[in-house]
């Protein structure tokens, strides 16, 4: 089996493992996810999003760990936040003051995009991404939805770098996930359990 097929057969365990998680258990992640962040016990990542103006985040789908109650408290908070939405073969980031019909439509791969309205945002002022993931391994490299969207906003980035904040379930870190050089590493992941304890885990 090549590194293809290892991520392939990964990616349809991991979104199968996904989409057997229930609703009542997304909507608590939701609601606890901003806490977790929050009190996280990295100063790198408290200093990052004390100083932030513009963090990017994402729309879940396919039982991802939901950020919008994440986003929304970051807005409560005066950070300015970005979503993405795909044009052809890259994804663009543009500014949504909330997170309702105002703002947002279902677009490419159903997930919730900005619309035309809203214009993309220079992605070298994005200061903090939160990164969706299939998986990572322990060092936290990332393995994507396969499309190449994340790593080719990062490498176009010539700048500054922003800071990468992973958010996933605890059975999608494994060191057995297939890397490539090309895959970018988060600088800290919030790893959710999914068994009975409701502690959240810094790798």
């Amino acid at each position: 089996m090549n590194i293809s097929e290892e991520k392939k057969a990964v990616r349809a365990e991991i979104r199968r493992r996904r989409l057997q998680l229930d609703d009542e258990f997304l909507n608590e992640v939701d609601k606890e996810l901003p806490n977790a962040v929050f009190t996280l016990d990295d100063d790198d990542l408290r200093s990052r999003l004390k100083s932030a103006k513009r963090i990017a985040l994402y729309r879940a789908t396919g039982g991802e760990v939901p950020c919008d109650g994440l986003a929304e408290a970051l807005m409560k908070k005066g950070k300015i936040c970005c979503f993405p939405r795909i044009e052809g073969d890259d994804m663009v980031f543009c500014d949504c003051s909330d997170l309702g019909d105002k703002c947002f439509k279902t677009g490419t791969f159903g997930i919730k995009e900005p619309l035309e309205t809203c214009a993309p945002v220079d992605h070298e002022t994005v200061d903090i991404v939160v990164l969706p993931a299939v998986a990572y391994n322990e060092e936290g490299t990332r393995l994507g939805q396969g499309k190449g969207y994340y790593d080719r906003f990062y490498a176009g980035i010539k700048g500054k770098k922003p800071f990468l904040l992973g958010v996933c379930y605890d059975f999608q870190i494994s060191s057995e996930i297939p890397v490539e050089e090309h895959d970018i590493t988060a600088d800290v992941i919030v790893a959710i359990p999914t068994a009975e304890d409701n502690d959240y885990e810094e790798e």
